[in-house]
């Protein structure tokens, strides 16, 4: 006889009421003043538990009229539909006065080094950010109908390796399981050699770019004729998908990815964009 007790029955979860969903939907579709926006914004990029990144909330949003009620309802939206509602705020934003959208990119600095570190996907975030407020974009280079990523020349490969190398810190799962006894290769590690395989011989590494750097790899891979920048998303995707389990891309994966197709300005592979829920544009 088996004594060990049985486990205990997942809880059942209660299918969200249409009704009150479309409801929610037309609420957050009316967040249209700088205040609103600004709190609406800084409220998806929150991480519950972070008690600091709160106090810079609190301190940012502590004269918009609303704003704490408008946090706690849009702090319960479910995943799939957090990255397409920031950047509908952050769209709207940008429609806006310029000391606007520098408020909102100095208090989204803030937020993410509240408590002294910023994640990868902190630092990705706040790159989509910049970029959808109007930063200076890189000029595409005049496309060639005979190039293909595998004839880039070798600094642009080393940029795209540099860019892919923080990728692969949240594609295609955050690398917090290294495992230093055995040295084995980590999924990232694994994701970046598939994505590189078109360059062998352009001697690119996984180092971890610094700030500087990164940026300057982003706007040199964004530089890339506009018919090739779809084609390396499409590599960074099929290569997730193929080392992710039972091909389903994990959100932290996801997001990073959906991130790096807004920065080129590419299309989102299917693999992507069946990850989330998009804003009905009204």
């Amino acid at each position: 006889m088996n004594d060990a007790p049985e486990p205990a029955a997942a809880p059942v979860s209660t299918p969200p009421d249409p009704a009150a969903e479309a409801e929610r939907r037309e609420r957050f579709m009316q967040v249209a003043g700088p205040g609103q926006l600004h709190a609406a914004a800084l409220a998806l990029l929150l991480t519950p538990g972070r008690a600091r990144e709160m106090a810079v909330w609190r301190d940012e949003c502590r004269h918009t009229v609303g704003a704490k009620e408008l946090r706690n309802e849009l702090m319960k939206v479910p995943w799939p539909e957090r990255m397409p509602w920031l950047e509908r705020f952050v769209g709207r934003v940008a429609q806006g006065p310029l000391d606007k959208r520098q408020q909102l990119l100095r208090a989204v600095r803030r937020l993410i080094a509240a408590d002294g570190r910023a994640l990868a996907l902190d630092r990705l975030r706040w790159l989509a950010i910049r970029h959808a407020l109007g930063d200076v974009k890189a000029l595409a280079r005049p496309a060639a109908a005979e190039v293909e990523l595998e004839g880039l020349a070798t600094g642009t490969a080393l940029q795209i390796g540099r860019l892919s190398a923080f990728l692969s810190r949240i594609v295609p799962s955050p690398e917090i399981d290294i495992d230093v006894m055995s040295g084995a290769a980590t999924s990232g590690e694994r994701w970046w050699r598939d994505v590189m395989q078109p360059w062998p011989d352009a001697g690119a590494t996984r180092d971890m770019p610094d700030a500087n750097a990164l940026v300057s790899a982003l706007h040199d891979v964004q530089a890339l004729p506009w018919m090739l920048r779809p084609v390396l998303v499409r590599r960074w995707v099929d290569a997730a998908v193929a080392l992710s389990p039972a091909g389903q891309i994990a959100p932290p994966a996801a997001e990073a990815l959906r991130i790096a197709g807004r920065l080129l300005d590419s299309p989102l592979p299917p693999a992507v964009a069946a990850c989330f829920v998009e804003v009905d544009v009204a």
